[in-house]
């Protein structure tokens, strides 16, 4: 790798992050941080003697904990690097350490650039820890915890936690771009529809039209009729011929792709029993059995008959060749219910769903523009199609749409996350629930020590030098304070063979006084008030 390389790759990982965090991510950053500096806060005053010196170390600290939590949202892999440098002076900080690390794996995508940077950290403990070995023997698992349990741990499960959000909102994408492919699929199956449908009606009309022009025309030419009359019969043929060819050029623009058709090849008023007849000729089994008032129907529900008939009967022929096929025709005077079944088919023939659903989708459309249903599906081993059209105008209870749509999509991806946020949450909210429980026993037991080793200053003045242990049992408080060698090294005349007590048993009081009684054989030799160095 040369230097041009180097250079490269430095600038990509000091590129701050795009974008400004929203108001829900800086109370998110500022509840860390606060949580961070309870932590801190507790860690001080539970575990060391308050005093100018710790109370600056944990300032310090907590500064250092929020720009480091500024920084995670800038420089994400920056961020973990003042934490690390922070864990030497603070246990606590470990907690810390992990947050920052877990969000720049969840925030950066630099992996390269987290393997570089985790690789001199490792090299810069290392010199550390080899410089302060002499002094400090177990600093090399204080180190080895903080940047591999601590560090790079939390960073692969942010990692991973990224991937794993990423992965989802991918496939939900590729499902919106389904839906939509589906829709647009449905959308040129309807308009190839109702160019059918255009086409029957350029058909009906135009036969209509011809037949009035023809009629005008014999009418015209009739020695019966006057001069004035003859004019306005040649001018209604003039109109009926004229409506013809603007009928046809109108149904020429609505039918698109008019070439890749082919010409329809049967009559348009072509009728139910001469379409069964002609399946029958083709060598299919078919039956035809009609119910009710059958002979006027509207031209647009006829067509729509022929049109669910039509398709049944291909879609049988494709799918189950060979099988019996009914065609049910029912009409009460209000709906025509049209039914096409098939049993199982004899031999095997297409793959159910090989042509993609457009002739389904059509006949939808074909029934909608009539106010009808259709429904499709199996039935004892074969298929059957079913459709409804009123006969009087109505609308068919249960007609709709087909339901498609991105928002389905939507909203089922606000469905998964309504049933995935209270994991989640609970994932979340348990440990800080843990925590904060751990705390409150910590600061419980705290008390009780505290309250365990104060020695009121009026019991203090009390004892006199010459008594014996048993007699001051009622004055004397349960235990000392048990401080450690460090800690009494801070007072001038500490002496670690003798007992220490506080002189209040407030947690956060800052002017506690420390009292120090001396005994031999059980006997109180000497009492003091300790004086810091």
């Amino acid at each position: 790798m040369d230097y041009a390389e180097l250079s490269r790759g430095a600038r990509r990982a000091l590129t701050p992050a795009p974008g400004w965090p929203s108001r829900g991510a800086v109370v998110r950053d500022l509840l860390l941080w606060s949580g961070i500096g309870l932590l801190l806060f507790t860690e001080f005053f539970a575990f060391s003697v308050v005093g100018r010196d710790h109370t600056v170390r944990m300032v310090v600290l907590i500064a250092v904990a929020g720009a480091a939590i500024v920084l995670s949202r800038t420089y994400p892999l920056l961020a973990p690097v003042p934490a690390v440098i922070a864990c030497a002076w603070s246990q606590a900080f470990l907690v810390p350490l992990i947050c920052l690390s877990y969000l720049a794996g969840r925030r950066s995508k630099r992996t390269w650039a987290a393997v570089g940077l985790f690789a001199a950290l490792c090299l810069a403990a290392t010199a550390h820890v080899l410089a302060s070995i002499e002094e400090t023997p177990g600093l090399w698992l204080t180190a080895a915890t903080a940047l591999v349990f601590c560090t790079g741990l939390p960073w692969l499960l942010g990692v991973y936690r990224r991937q794993y959000v990423e992965l989802g909102a991918a496939g939900w994408e590729h499902a919106r771009q389904l839906q939509l492919e589906q829709r647009l699929t449905a959308d040129r199956a309807r308009l190839r529809e109702r160019a059918r449908i255009a086409q029957d009606m350029h058909d009906s009309l135009g036969h209509e039209l011809s037949l009035i022009a023809l009629r005008a025309g014999a009418l015209e030419v009739s020695p019966d009729l006057g001069e004035h009359h003859r004019e306005e019969v040649a001018e209604l043929r003039a109109t009926a011929v004229s409506a013809t060819a603007q009928l046809r050029e109108i149904i020429g623009v609505l039918r698109p792709d008019t070439g890749s058709e082919p010409a329809p090849t049967v009559p348009a008023g072509e009728s139910v029993a001469d379409l069964v007849e002609r399946a029958r000729d083709s060598g299919m089994d078919l039956t035809l059995v009609r119910e009710g008032p059958l002979d006027a129907l509207p031209p647009m529900v006829d067509r729509a008959v022929h049109r669910v008939v039509q398709e049944s009967l291909t879609n049988a022929n494709k799918y189950a060749p060979g099988a019996p096929v009914s065609v049910w025709l029912t009409a009460d005077g209000h709906r025509l219910e049209v039914r096409v079944a098939n049993t199982a088919p004899r031999t095997d023939g297409q793959a159910p769903g090989a042509g993609g659903g457009h002739g389904l989708t059509g006949l939808r459309e074909r029934v909608r523009l009539v106010r009808g249903t259709v429904a499709a599906g199996p039935r004892e081993g074969g298929w059957e199609v079913c459709a409804t059209m009123p006969l009087d105008g109505g609308e068919v209870a249960g007609a709709q749409g087909d339901g498609s749509g991105a928002e389905v999509i939507d909203e089922l991806q606000r469905a998964a996350h309504r049933r995935v946020q209270p994991w989640t949450l609970a994932l979340i909210a348990v440990p800080v629930v843990v925590v904060l429980l751990v705390i409150a026993a910590v600061y419980l037991v705290l008390a009780q020590v505290l309250e365990g080793s104060t020695l009121p200053p009026e019991d203090y003045a009390s004892i006199e030098v010459g008594e014996s242990r048993s007699d001051l049992e009622g004055v004397l408080p349960d235990f000392p304070v048990g401080m450690p060698q460090g800690q009494l090294e801070s007072f001038v005349s500490a002496d670690p063979a003798c007992d220490q007590y506080r002189s209040d048993a407030g947690m956060f009081e800052e002017d506690v006084v420390f009292y120090q009684l001396c005994f031999e054989d059980g006997v109180l030799v000497g009492k003091e008030q300790l004086e810091t160095r």
